[in-house]
């Protein structure tokens, strides 16, 4: 009785336009006054705040400042020079910079909405006045938006591992091997893009003192992915402790090395900060009496009996847990069904053998990949206003990254090793 009233009043609110943070808290309320848990409406309330209430969440915000701080300080920019001298000589070569800055740029702020647009930024205007056609220039953008919240250290994961009490730091090293393959995939599609279409690439080959003098220029750059993930990885920070270390040193080199980033510029980044992080915690605080009713009503392990009792082998499971994530992500932003989904996948793909970290990566990665899926694409959306031109042209040049990605997708979820070795070797 009780789910069913939150289902019908959650698409109810949904199909009459309702955003979904508030058709999440709605569903709620209608199972307070019309189902019967009696519960009283204060615990609504306190559910809210049990949502962010959590110290590990404060990472949140210092990665997002992170990245701004990046992107003003000068930082973003000297990573992207440098990539050029490496990859600008070969044909297409700025659809393979572009993804490499996103791998290098989302191993700091684990963000994909601030990756997709701190890059797109820059690179986009750059990649049309060389020739190249700005949807495919936003395409690959959107596209390789979505590392930030695969490299670590990831937003996403940090939600997941709240929700399902996986090791964040665990979820981290699992990250890192499937995050580099998805890049690599990702400039390899690129490149052969830009070889078959004949797109620009540089008119001379860079000398290499051309090349040193670029990697002496963006090394505190450069640096700064590894300080933040080697922490992590080597138990010496917490994420939290790990993305105050990262506003730290973003400050420093913007400022001190740089010279770039000015006092008055801090305000304007602390907002655009605050505001995303507002965003993330009001669908984390809605979201989380609805996945309590769930749970209470046992819906997660009746979705995985359900899977038991109709004989499904692992491999069927696991394959209808990708199928699941991709169907979501056509319609649903990645915020709240992660936060709907992780409680009720998590039975059914440990029923299949998968481990936890690895699982955490499929969930991940399968959600991603619905940021670049129209129609609630939120990355399309973002590249779209950025390049000025209209959706469908982005939608048609992303259709090779979205192959490569699921199939890559497929690599993580039966091949173990991609996402348990590194945290094995590691001690988690």
């Amino acid at each position: 009785m009780n789910v069913v009233v939150l289902m019908i009043a959650f698409f109810a609110a949904l199909l009459v336009g309702v955003p979904v943070v508030w058709s999440l808290a709605l569903s709620s309320i209608f199972v307070l006054v019309f189902g019967d848990l009696a519960l009283p409406m204060p615990w609504l309330a306190q559910q809210f705040l049990r949502g962010a209430d959590s110290i590990t969440l404060a990472s949140v915000p210092l990665f997002l400042l992170a990245g701004g701080l990046m992107n003003h300080g000068g930082l973003t920019r000297r990573i992207i020079a440098f990539a050029e001298v490496l990859l600008g000589g070969l044909r297409g070569g700025l659809g393979p910079v572009n993804v490499a800055t996103a791998m290098v740029y989302g191993g700091v702020t684990g963000s994909a909405t601030a990756d997709t647009g701190a890059v797109g930024s820059i690179l986009i205007p750059a990649m049309a006045e060389r020739g190249y056609p700005k949807a495919f220039s936003a395409a690959v953008t959107a596209a390789g938006g979505t590392l930030g919240i695969i490299i670590p250290p990831s937003v996403v994961m940090i939600l997941y591992g709240v929700i399902t009490g996986t090791s964040i730091g665990g979820l981290f090293a699992a990250g890192v091997l499937p995050g580099i393959m998805i890049g690599l995939v990702f400039m390899v599609t690129a490149w052969l893009i830009g070889v078959h279409r004949q797109f620009p690439k540089l008119d001379h080959k860079n000398s290499w003192s051309v090349i040193v003098r670029n990697f002496f220029a963006a090394a505190p750059a450069l640096l700064m992915p590894i300080v933040v993930i080697g922490s992590l990885l080597g138990g010496f920070a917490t994420p939290t402790e790990a993305a105050a270390v990262a506003v730290v040193y973003a400050l420093l080199v913007g400022m001190l090395i740089y010279r770039e980033l000015a006092w008055v510029a801090l305000p304007k980044i602390a907002r655009e900060s605050a505001i995303t992080t507002g965003a993330i915690m009001i669908i984390l605080a809605a979201a989380t009496p609805f996945s309590w009713i769930l749970t209470v009503e046992q819906v997660p392990l009746a979705a995985a009996n359900l899977v038991n009792t109709y004989g499904a082998t692992p491999a069927m499971a696991i394959g209808g847990i990708i199928l699941l994530l991709l169907f979501v992500g056509l319609w649903m932003d990645l915020g709240p069904a992660l936060l709907i989904l992780a409680p009720i996948v998590k039975p059914i793909g440990l029923a299949a053998g998968l481990d936890p970290l690895q699982l955490g990566l499929v969930v991940t990665i399968g959600l991603g990949i619905g940021l670049f899926t129209p129609p609630v694409g939120t990355n399309i959306f973002v590249v779209a206003n950025i390049a000025k031109v209209p959706m469908g042209e982005i939608i048609m040049e992303l259709i090779p990254f979205w192959f490569m990605s699921v199939l890559c997708l497929v690599l993580v979820a039966f091949v173990p090793a991609l996402t348990t070795a590194l945290p094995r070797a590691l001690g988690f």
